[in-house]
């Protein structure tokens, strides 16, 4: 079951898992048994890396425990997980994985790669300050960094409203420790958990991406779920990617990150650290995030418009709220500024740029005049100089889309050609 890499790509002996013990999953397992295996260090973790769709290359991982028991066989978390959580040992399960987690962070940034580490926690992990305190120990030590910390949460954290439970989550969020809604398309997550917990990312469970290659309803979801979190500044994480061709479904609709055994299946310390050092590279594409860019400018503008439209509307103009106006902190300007800097070597970019920096100019024009009090010719030929502006920006936005295109159909005609030399 874990022996493929990329499709088709089989994975050395070394790194092939031990055999399962589906007994385990049959009976209950007793916390005595749970005591030793800990205190023998039968529990270990495996990394399943995540991937940048951006760039291709491996920008994270997961921290999966695994039993590895005396005989060398493997027991998923599925069979002793859910006996921990009953039986009142998973706090002390956690606390020590996360100690030994700590030191394979460390192992890894020994390497010269550090990356952000996202690990699952149980409910239960929140009743008390315990994690809470020894992350916030390690981290004024200077054990570990917070911004390589990612927690993941399931709903059934999410859904207790327990006051301890909300202010574990937001002191980890203060610390710099990202939060990620596990398993979201899943069961009761809805916009209204999101709103009310400090997530930075949100992952859309595996049953749903397994789904979008047949069921236009299930990537009709995904992109809607894309969208949104684009629209709320979260990162998105597509799990349980399983082939080439939905890892590029999943690009086209903007997906920044993909996890799944198409890319890797979790891999013991010693073989993921092997894996990094191979710097392998997945296909990579900047159009789906030039596309999102384009429905952000898009609704930037429609923001600027309705705010001239119902100024009549609105009591306090003083204190009204304009869409973000500076050009480097709207969502067109993050991306300008951060991924859509690989475009700097085009000369659309400068044009993009300037027309970006001239329409934000505009807007502050508009808004003191609006704050001045102008109303009629004043605001409408602002407004019409802005929109003028806007359409300049975009027309360069699609200068950048044809540039993609193009690049895209010269490797084409390259490879083509290359294959009739060879024959």
């Amino acid at each position: 079951m874990l022996g493929t890499l990329g499709g088709t790509t089989r994975l050395p002996p070394a790194t092939l898992p031990p055999t399962l013990d589906i007994s385990m999953s049959a009976r209950a397992i007793t916390r005595r048994e749970l005591e030793s295996a800990l205190h023998k260090r039968e529990f270990e973790f495996y990394y399943q890396p995540k991937v940048s769709m951006v760039t291709g290359e491996i920008c994270g991982a997961e921290a999966l425990i695994r039993w590895i028991k005396p005989d060398g066989t493997l027991v998923l978390p599925g069979a002793f997980i859910p006996q921990a959580e009953s039986n009142g040992f998973i706090n002390r399960l956690t606390l020590c994985m996360v100690q030994r987690l700590i030191e394979d962070i460390d192992r890894i940034n020994q390497r010269g790669v550090p990356l952000p580490i996202s690990f699952n926690v149980s409910a239960h992990d929140f009743q008390n300050r315990k994690l809470v305190n020894l992350l916030m120990a390690a981290i004024e030590r200077g054990e570990i960094i917070p911004e390589q910390l990612e927690i993941e949460l399931t709903e059934t954290v999410v859904l207790n409203d327990c006051p301890v439970v909300i202010d574990n989550l937001n002191t980890l969020k203060t610390l710099g420790i990202r939060l990620v809604m596990d398993d979201y398309c899943r069961g009761f997550s809805n916009l209204g958990t999101l709103a009310r917990w400090p997530f930075s990312t949100i992952k859309i469970d595996k049953s749903i991406i397994s789904q979008v290659e047949q069921s236009e309803k299930e990537l009709s979801i995904v992109q809607s779920s894309i969208q949104m979190a684009h629209n709320m500044d979260l990162d998105i994480v597509a799990e349980g990617v399983e082939t080439e061709s939905c890892y590029r479904l999943l690009q086209n609709t903007g997906c920044s990150v993909a996890q799944g055994y198409w890319i890797s299946p979790p891999l013991p310390m010693a073989s993921f650290l092997s894996f990094l050092k191979e710097g392998r590279h997945w296909p990579s594409q900047l159009l789906g995030m030039l596309h999102m860019a384009q429905l952000d400018h898009i609704q930037w503008r429609k923001s600027v418009i309705d705010s001239v439209y119902y100024l009549d509307m609105i009591s306090d103009v003083q204190g009204f709220s304009w869409p973000e106006a500076h050009h480097t902190q709207c969502r067109l300007g993050k991306w300008l500024y951060g991924p859509g800097r690989c475009f700097s070597n085009t000369i659309w970019f400068n044009k993009l740029h300037q027309s970006h920096k001239d329409l934000h100019h505009t807007l502050a024009e508009l808004m003191v005049a609006v704050d001045g009090g102008h109303t009629g010719q004043q605001l409408t030929a602002l407004v019409r100089k802005l929109s003028r502006q806007s359409d300049l920006v975009m027309q360069m936005l699609h200068e950048l889309e044809h540039y993609l295109v193009e690049q895209r159909l010269v490797r084409e005609q390259r490879a083509s050609l290359d294959e009739v030399a060879v024959l």
